[in-house]
């Protein structure tokens, strides 16, 4: 206990300097939400539509592997 009445006013010295810099710390945790927001949106991106047999499919949510039936049909690759 004798220790700790020694170091506390040492660490009450510190708290002003300490206190400057938690301010920062709501925007850095916006912008580390940004930052996974991109990196999740990154990795799981794929193009919305496929075509299958000359028929347009689209993508039901982003994170899906499942496809719906749009109608219409679409031509893949380059026509040189």
């Amino acid at each position: 206990m004798k220790d700790l009445l020694n170091i506390l006013p040492k660490l009450l010295e510190m708290m002003p300097g300490i206190v400057k810099f938690l301010k920062y710390i709501p925007i850095l945790m916006v912008l580390a939400g940004i930052g996974y927001g991109i990196m999740y949106w990154s990795q799981n991106y794929r193009d919305p539509f496929k075509c299958v047999d000359n028929q347009i499919y689209e993508q039901v949510r982003v994170d899906s592997n499942v496809y719906e039936f749009k109608g219409g049909f679409c031509v893949e690759g380059d026509n040189k």
